[in-house]
């Protein structure tokens, strides 16, 4: 044979040299991939199935009719509007989370052995075989992991296994939601996804509801006591309206200056009436004084007399009415005087009176909006339908596994034929030596190597 480069080997391959060692062994690839479809189909039965059932949850937005304009802040900074990633993510988090989890095991039953009856003895001894599969390597992997066994809680246990088997995803950028879960059983499984549905629904209009009611009962409470203070302010202000006997400060003041005005006038009317009531007595003791010495009628000396006695008696009249009204001024303008002061503390309190009525009045929308919240039926998210118990199996699909099976078989007997034969492995080769693995020009040849028959 004539030397040749090495480097043609890389562009002048022949690949029915390569295609004939494959055809010479074919009985090996057959058996092979065969063996391996077997044990794969044998798997199938060996393991669990799983049914997959789902609930649609459609998320409205909630209208709300606000009286007062609200902000939501958080760290001080305005807080945006939840995208559609965002009420994802969050629907997701409080399905999987323990405030709904555990109830829906607790109720369910999840956490208690069941004992699974089958109809046929071989399935039975199959799950029974299972079982006792699965709980030998979960203690061995327990004791690899912790160098012990650990009695792990069963329904801590069993909210692990439901968290790992809930799934919810959106259909897009959409407000539908589809809830699914995964079980061995199927009836089992439609129940799980219902109950989960009806407990997030009660949960988010809890979180809806109970803040509302525990603000309405807060701003009831608030509302009693603004009300008591506006009523004690209103006793204070009549108070002391009634301790300066007045309805209003300003018509007292208008009033009490007409009054004294008037009694001004009164009191000078009656000075001028003293003056004369004064020079008439003191022209009558004249007249008498006169007629004393000369002769004078008995009955004109006596009515002159009676005449200066009623008038001294007038006069008396006169000053003690005189005497009045000038107390009744000095009361009147000591009141007039006290009336600024009055005044000021009357606007002190009409305006703590007026502050008071606007914050009542505020706690009252608050506490309309509040009770409104508490009281309204609407939620955010709402299971459209009940889950329907699926009658076939989404795992193990037998085809699936097998034909995935065929296929990596196939690819692995034929990489064993070339590396074996490569190699000259005397498990299921003759060994012929170096020469039977190189030809006489010292080159390597794949037919030069055979099967053991």
């Amino acid at each position: 044979m004539t030397n040749k480069d090495p480097n043609d080997f890389l562009f002048h391959v022949d690949l029915r040299k390569y295609l004939d060692i494959l055809a010479r062994q074919k009985a090996f690839i057959i058996v092979f991939s065969l063996a391996a479809m077997v044990s794969s189909i044998v798997l199938t039965y060996a393991v669990s199935e799983r049914y997959d059932t789902q609930t649609t949850i459609f998320y409205r937005p909630q209208e709300s009719s606000l009286l007062r304009q609200k902000n939501t802040e958080a760290f001080g900074a305005p807080v945006p509007n939840a995208p559609f990633k965002v009420i994802q993510q969050t629907l997701r988090d409080i399905v999987m989370s323990e405030v709904i989890l555990r109830p829906v095991v607790e109720e369910l039953g999840l956490d208690a052995e069941t004992e699974v009856e089958e109809s046929l003895w071989y399935r039975q001894w199959i799950h029974n075989a299972r079982e006792v599969a699965h709980n030998a390597l979960s203690n061995t992997w327990m004791l690899l992991k912790y160098g012990r066994t650990i009695d792990e809680d069963p329904t801590d246990r069993a909210i692990q296994r439901l968290r790992e088997n809930i799934q919810l995803r959106a259909t897009k950028d959409s407000y539908v939601y589809v809830l699914k879960v995964r079980d061995k059983d199927a009836a089992r499984a439609a129940k799980t996804v219902d109950t989960l549905g009806s407990a997030l629904v009660h949960w988010l209009k809890a979180q809806d509801q109970n803040p509302a009611e525990r603000r309405t009962v807060q701003l009831e409470t608030q509302l009693v006591e603004k009300e008591g203070q506006i009523t004690q302010l209103q006793e204070q202000r009549q108070e002391l309206l009634n301790a300066y006997n007045i309805v209003s400060v300003n018509e007292e003041r208008e009033e009490g200056v007409r009054n004294v005005y008037s009694l001004e006038e009164e009191s000078a009317q009656l000075n001028g009436q003293i003056a004369a009531k004064r020079r008439k007595i003191a022209s009558l003791e004249r007249e008498m004084q006169k007629k004393k010495s000369g002769y004078i009628q008995p009955q004109d000396y006596k009515r002159m007399a009676s005449e200066k006695l009623f008038e001294e008696v007038e006069l008396q009249g006169l000053l003690a009415r005189l005497a009045s009204i000038h107390s009744s001024m000095q009361a009147m303008k000591g009141k007039l005087l006290d009336m600024p002061t009055l005044q000021k503390q009357l606007d002190e309190l009409n305006l703590k009176i007026e502050a008071a009525t606007r914050e009542y009045q505020h706690l009252k929308d608050l506490y309309l909006e509040a009770s409104a919240q508490a009281l309204s039926p609407e939620i955010e998210t709402r299971v459209l339908h009940s889950a329907v118990v699926p009658a076939r199996p989404v795992y193990p699909i037998k085809i699936y596994h097998v034909g995935s099976t065929a296929i990596l078989s196939l690819m692995l007997s034929m990489g064993m034929v070339y590396v074996l034969a490569y190699f000259n492995i005397r498990i299921f080769f003759a060994s012929q030596g170096l020469g039977g693995r190189r030809g006489t020009d010292g080159n390597f040849e794949l037919e030069n190597t055979h099967y053991v028959r």
